[in-house]
């Protein structure tokens, strides 16, 4: 009896056991997902401005921060423009490179300077003033891009443009022009040459003309007239009347003759 009641208690104890090691599997409900909200934006106005764009910053080139070094064969220089235009931006760009090429080229400096100083008792008065010009004409050719750099940040067009200036026999361009240009200058010369030398045998065949006119009027018959008497006085039925003397020798051969003449009268009056 007493061992019976042991196994028993031994089974009891096992499934106490068991049921204690045994775990339950409690299934928990999905989480309901919450309720979105939706933001519907307003429509936009049928007049409201346009928005205001950004504008980025560009970073300029390195040869536009460090220009190429110079050599005796050339010379560089570098400009910069923007414009709504892609093209203009291009050309007022090449025209600042330009501008500076002349100036390294054919500048000129003068500088000028005042000053004035006075004292008036107590106090100094002193004026100093200092005015500098730079002046810069010349010839370019030659110039020849050989570096630009465009950007465009939706309105306006930025660009950058290095050109290269060839010095001396480098420059063909150049040489070529000066070659033209003395060509020309040599045909002007030529042409003036031949209008000198037409002038002067004009002159020369001007001048034999009249040497030998003068020749023929020397070697020709010389005609001798006897000199005409002319009176000095003329009677008349108040006394003698002298005439004017004049040195017009074809006015007294006429007075002369007309005193020859029948019925002539000679009058004379004084005006005072």
């Amino acid at each position: 009896m007493f061992i019976k009641r042991l196994s028993v208690l031994a089974v009891a104890s096992s499934l106490v056991a068991c049921a204690s090691t045994t775990t339950q599997k409690v299934e928990t409900p999905a989480p309901v997902p919450a309720a979105r909200v939706v933001e519907v934006a307003p429509p936009p106005h049928p007049y409201a401005l346009p928005e205001r764009q950004v504008r980025t910053v560009v970073r300029a080139p390195a040869w536009f921060v460090n220009l190429p070094e110079d050599t005796a064969d050339m010379t560089f220089a570098v400009g910069t423009a923007t414009s709504t235009d892609e093209q203009m931006a291009y050309d007022k760009a090449r025209m600042a490179a330009e501008r500076k090429l002349v100036e390294q080229m054919y500048a000129r400096i003068t500088t000028q300077t005042n000053s004035f100083k006075a004292d008036r008792g107590a106090a100094t008065i002193e004026n100093y003033q200092q005015v500098t010009r730079k002046n810069a004409r010349g010839e370019l050719s030659g110039a020849q891009r050989v570096d630009s750099q465009v950007t465009h940040d939706g309105q306006y067009y930025k660009v950058y443009v290095l050109l290269r200036l060839p010095m001396g026999e480098a420059n063909r361009v150049q040489t070529r022009r000066d070659q033209a240009r003395l060509q020309r200058e040599a045909e002007i010369r030529g042409r003036a040459a031949e209008r000198d030398m037409d002038r002067n045998e004009a002159a020369e065949r001007t001048e034999q003309r009249e040497s030998d006119a003068n020749l023929e009027r020397s070697l020709a018959p010389q005609s001798r007239v006897a000199p005409v008497t002319v009176p000095e006085t003329v009677q008349t039925g108040e006394g003698a009347i002298k005439l004017l003397d004049v040195d017009n020798a074809e006015y007294r051969q006429k007075r002369a003759d007309a005193l020859k003449k029948p019925g002539a009268v000679v009058g004379q009056t004084v005006v005072r």
